[in-house]
Order: C-alpha cells, then structure tokens, then sequence
C-alpha cells in the first residue's frame, strides 16, 4: 500500500511541473511577445494625432527647404541677368562678381551643411520614401561637400535597402569609399589593380557578404572574384593608364 502511495505521489508530481523544455519554449514565446512592437492604433483619436505630428513635421522641413531655395534662386536670378550685359561699364563685371561672391558662397555653404544635417541613417530612408522630391534636393546640396561622403553613404543605405535607388550603384559607392578610407568592402565590388597585380581587397564579414550583395540586388559571390573579373579590372587600370 505505502508503495503504491509513493508511485502516486511521484506521477502527481511529473504531472505538475512542465517539462523544462517546454518551459523554455513558453518564456521565449512570451519574451518575443513583449518585443513585438505595439499593433497600429484603430481609434480615431489616436490616428488624428499621427497625421498632426507627420504634418507638422513635414511642413517644418518643407518651410524651411523652400527657403533656403528661394535665397539661392534669388542671387542667381539677380546676378545672372546683370552680368549678362553687355553694356558694362569696363571692369564691372568682375566687381560685380568679387562683391557678390561672399554671399553666394556663405548662402550656399549654410544650405549645404543644414543638408548634411538632414542626413540621419534612422530617418532620412523614411522622408525620402514619403518624399522623394526633398530627399533628392537634400542630397543635391549634402553632394557639394566633399567631405560628406561617409555620412551620405550611411544614410542612403536604408534608401538603397528598400530598392528606392538603384542597389549596384549603391553598393559601389559604398565600397569605394570605404576602400578610400582603408575600410574593408561590405559588397565586394571595388576590385583593384596594385602594380599590375589583382588585389580584390578585404571584405567585412566575409561570411555574410552573399547575403548583403543579394539584398542589393548583387549576383552572389560566394567564391570571391572570378579570375575573369579580376583580370578585368587590371586591364581597365592598365587601359586608363595609357589614356593618361
């Protein structure tokens, strides 16, 4: 009889405590529940709200880009007709153009450094693919800072991720630029010619390159370069040096 208890008593207790599998598998599901973002509002209060914030946001920056092009639109169009003349009298137009010169330059250098600013690799996907007209002014104006380039390539990455812009080129300019700040490739498509010797350069996280080249709209390259491209691009090097 005492046996037959304890049997009892033990099958009671594997039936009350969960497997510890299945434990595990409960707390993932509900740690991926609490990571979920929350669903999309239904009440109209709620929905009004989001389109008063995206409005108001939108015509701040739409203001603001519309004034900085009025001003440039203003020296050109003040400028160009009067050196346009040819009734000068003889030397005016290169006063004209010496007095002039600051104030184009210092309205232009204002509106591209607040282009630059605009260039947030989190939001600036999001204005250009509900905006793609002031997108591409501010990415006019961010392109004649030279030195730019790092911050421009970041923020057009989510641009080139949701096939907005063209994936290859992207990733082309990608590459370049970090091949011209010693950084590894992330595409690999800047394969190189080094004193007549291939160099295809190094690749960050070699492992997953194929991927990053797929969602670019790259072929895979899971092989590295192809003898014939690498042969390729010496010979492009070597066409171009002769050119010069």
């Amino acid at each position: 009889m005492f046996l037959a208890a304890l049997a009892l008593s033990l099958y009671l207790q594997d039936q009350a405590q969960p497997d510890a599998q299945e434990t595990e598998i409960e707390d993932a599901l509900v740690s991926a529940e609490e990571d979920l973002p929350p669903p999309p509002p239904t009440d109209a209060a709620s929905l009004i709200a989001q389109i008063d914030e995206a409005w108001a946001a939108y015509g701040e920056l739409a203001g603001e880009l519309g004034a900085r092009r009025a001003r440039e639109r203003f020296l050109a169009e003040q400028l160009l007709p009067v050196i346009a003349r040819n009734d000068l009298d003889e030397g005016a137009h290169g006063d004209i153009l010496r007095e002039t010169a600051d104030t184009i330059r210092d309205v232009e250098g204002a509106n591209t450094a607040w282009a630059v600013a605009q260039l947030d690799p989190e939001y600036f996907p999001i204005l250009y693919a509900e905006q793609t007209r002031m997108g591409q002014q501010i990415l006019n104006w961010a392109e004649r800072d030279e030195t730019a380039e790092g911050t421009i390539v970041a923020a057009l990455e989510g641009v080139a991720m949701m096939g907005l812009i063209d994936g290859p080129s992207y990733a082309r300019r990608a590459d370049a630029w970090r091949v011209l700040t010693g950084q590894p490739q992330l595409f690999g498509t800047a394969e190189t010619c080094l004193n007549g010797t291939i160099n295809p350069g190094s690749i960050e996280e070699q492992a997953t390159l194929d991927e990053r080249r797929l969602g670019l709209g790259l072929p895979i390259m899971a092989d590295g370069w192809t003898e014939e491209r690498l042969a390729q691009a010496c010979d492009e090097d070597v066409a171009g040096a002769e050119d010069e």
